[in-house]
């Protein structure tokens, strides 16, 4: 997590979530980590680790044939060919069947993407992050979204509020069929297909997280069903937050509940003494681009998905 965290200081990440994926990761799919080591100390508390690199079946992928891959390198050890050596050993180690790999880069890591270029990977989407200092947040919209909300019927409040209500295991099937309505419409990498694990590994992998907190999960209900979510997740960062999903079922469109959940998110980073609140949309996810450049989200340097075909 040092070398993670030195390497991608714009999205930092901590133990307590990595062990917690180490805990729920499926043993029957394929899982591989490499790290390059110096022998004795280097540097601060780092165990002496200078690059690490995974190859990993992604479970919410309906394409069996894809891997993803990531490498990265403690920016000081970069250009001295551990990249290349990790990257060569992973490949090494493929499973059969593989015919594709993805990896994402971000725009402004000219070194990576000509790392990533020379080995078959070409831009096939775009991920573009976006941060909001809350003292900017543009409250024009406000007002008008509540409104419609409440002339649509819908209740807004948070997860932990509804389980109250219904009880817990109500309230994850809840969570669960509106995910898995919203998610339909989400954009994918070309060739992708969602596929959802069953409710009961739904709620596994998603209760108990570090960084899910069932009061930071925003909703609007409506005659007992959940219509809309936007969730809020905790930084390592003391100052910092970030908004997940934020989605809205099919049936539920068109009242601006994506507009007043969002608000509310951000309303309760503020009160939490947050300063910033980052997020990420696809660049070709129209809507969510809209909402938060209306919210006053600014850009930041995008996420390129880059896909390979091996031979």
């Amino acid at each position: 997590m040092t070398l993670f965290n030195v390497a991608s200081p714009d999205h930092p990440t901590s133990l307590e979530l990595q062990q917690h994926r180490e805990r729920h990761r499926r043993p029957d799919l394929h899982f591989r980590r490499v790290v390059a080591v110096q022998d004795g100390p280097w540097g601060q508390e780092d165990g002496g680790i200078l690059g690490v690199a995974t190859s990993a079946a992604q479970e919410w992928s309906g394409d069996v044939g894809r891997l993803v891959v990531a490498v990265t390198v403690h920016p000081e050890r970069r250009g001295q060919g551990i990249a290349r050596a990790l990257y060569d050993d992973l490949i090494g180690g493929l499973p059969g069947g593989t015919r594709h790999l993805m990896s994402v880069v971000r725009e402004d890591r000219t070194d990576a993407l000509t790392f990533a270029a020379r080995r078959g990977f070409q831009e096939v989407a775009r991920e573009q992050d976006v941060a909001l200092d809350l003292k900017d947040l543009r409250n024009d919209g406000r007002d008008e979204a509540f409104r419609r909300a409440a002339a649509g019927g819908y209740v807004l409040g948070t997860f932990a509020q509804h389980a109250a209500r219904v009880g817990a295991d109500r309230a994850w099937e809840d969570l669960y069929a509106l995910d898995l309505d919203a998610s339909r419409d989400v954009p994918l990498a070309p060739g992708d297909s969602l596929n959802h694990p069953p409710l009961a590994r739904y709620r596994e992998t998603q209760e108990g997280r570090p960084d899910f907190d069932p009061d930071l999960v925003f909703v609007a209900e409506r005659d007992g069903t959940l219509a809309a979510l936007s969730e809020l997740h905790p930084s390592p960062t003391p100052d910092r937050m970030g908004t997940g999903f934020t989605g809205v079922g099919r049936e539920h469109r068109g009242h601006r509940l994506a507009w007043a959940l969002k608000y509310l998110a951000l309303e309760e980073a503020a009160r939490r003494g947050v300063a910033r609140v980052t997020t990420t949309n696809a660049s070709d996810n129209l809507p969510m681009r809209r909402i938060n450049e209306g919210l006053g989200f600014r850009p930041l340097p995008a996420h390129l998905t880059l896909h390979a075909t091996l031979p």
